[in-house]
């Protein structure tokens, strides 16, 4: 058996620049979550170091799994996840108790199906976009993947979960414009999602509303084109505040700081204030592991989850930020390498689904530690805490790894 073993994995071509750029992160994040428990009177192995720790192996097996199964495996498979994903997302959102509906209890654990249908349905845009002519996909035929889309983004929305129903996005125009989608059709699909995000201000969506319309009139669009895009965001734009007024009134207080239209340092704010002098008191070299006052003294809010990169700024530096920032890059440029090189329509989409997860919520989560970005709670990959994130990273990594071992497969 362990012979067996060996000679499947001296036969796989794997990409080991990838594997040690992946081991090398989660080492990171190990370092980082274990910083921030301690001092804390219980052992580490009791916290959420070891629950991470848990999690880890368990995705690691699952990684194994995936990193050895056949591809077609999972394209055979993508629209039945896809079904279990959305299964998911309505038990949770039925069956959780309290004002937040995330998590599925799994005795002293919680899993979040909101992380696993950002895998499903990355799969199943690719079956179905792997099957369509590139000439064939106009702005008439993306009602389906739409379809998959706003179907998942719906019931995170309900949880209420804003950042993650935003990743679904982030896929969609990805694997779209990859699967061949023209720049100009991408845009039209863009601009009424654009319309609805600045519709909650009047003033923004004014601005939206001149700039769109001289738009159209430089680029020559027809009178009738013209017509119809401005008409639909207008619409877009009255319905917003209806969708405004869903948003719990932290997350609204977020938007709002990060526009500068509110401003409340002892508030909503305060995280990202103490994030940024987390970020800037660590210098060149960073104060030394398990040395930063921001994190030992717990200045620093959601220290473990959201702005685990602010103790990985305040503890190891400029150097430390640029390292990890310049592994993640080249992690990212393996992934559009495999899916540029693989054969396999399927696989090529998969790997572009598997870089747009995670360098979105690369961006987003390290934006939001500088005030880039609002705070939406989305992880850092590798590095933040959580079973479910760190989980379907590895999911993503695996399935990344095998379409890179079998990308000269048809």
């Amino acid at each position: 058996m362990r012979k067996r073993f060996y000679n499947i994995f001296k036969n796989l071509p794997l990409d080991y620049f990838m594997l040690s750029e992946m081991a090398f992160l989660i080492v990171i994040g190990f370092l980082c979550l274990y910083s921030v428990i301690a001092g804390r009177e219980m052992t580490p192995l009791h916290t959420n170091f070891g629950k991470q720790l848990i999690w880890f192996f368990l995705g690691f097996v699952i990684f194994l799994f995936i990193l050895f199964s056949p591809f077609q495996l999972f394209f055979r498979s993508a629209y039945f996840l896809y079904a279990v994903s959305v299964v998911l997302l309505l038990i949770v959102l039925f069956y959780s108790s309290g004002r937040v509906h995330r998590w599925i209890s799994l005795g002293n654990f919680q899993f979040q199906p909101s992380e696993f249908s950002k895998v499903a349905t990355m799969l199943a845009l690719a079956r179905y976009l792997s099957l369509q002519k590139e000439d064939c996909l106009k702005w008439r035929q993306l009602w389906i993947p739409l379809s998959l889309v706003i179907i998942p983004v719906l019931l995170i929305l309900k949880q209420p979960d804003v950042g993650t129903a935003s990743v679904f996005f982030a896929i969609l125009i990805t694997m779209v414009i990859w699967a061949g989608m023209t720049l100009k059709t991408t845009l039209l699909i863009l601009i009424p999602c654009l319309a609805l995000v600045c519709g909650f201000h009047v003033s923004i969506f004014i601005g939206f509303f001149i700039v769109l319309f001289f738009g159209c009139l430089i680029t020559k669009i027809s009178w009738w084109k013209t017509v119809t895009i401005c008409g639909l965001c207008f619409f877009l734009g009255l319905f917003s505040p209806v969708g405004w007024s869903t948003f719990e009134s932290y997350q609204q207080q977020r938007i709002l700081i990060f526009l500068g239209i509110k401003a409340n340092p002892r508030g909503a704010a305060y995280q990202v204030i103490q994030s940024r002098i987390a970020i800037g008191s660590g210098g060149v070299l960073g104060k030394g592991f398990m040395h930063g006052s921001q994190t030992q003294l717990r200045f620093l809010p959601e220290q473990h989850t959201d702005f685990i990169f602010s103790v990985l700024g305040e503890e190891f530096g400029f150097i430390g930020v640029m390292t990890v920032l310049v592994v993640f890059l080249f992690l990212f440029s393996r992934l559009i390498h495999t899916a540029k090189t693989a054969r396999n329509p399927f696989g090529g989409l998969v790997a572009v689904g598997c870089v747009s997860i995670l360098a979105f919520q690369f961006f987003v989560n390290v934006g939001m530690t500088v005030g880039l970005v609002p705070v939406t709670g989305l992880p850092l990959p590798f590095l933040s805490y959580g079973g479910s994130s760190l989980v379907m990273t590895l999911v993503l990594m695996g399935l990344a790894m095998n379409v890179s071992a079998q990308r000269y497969l048809y």
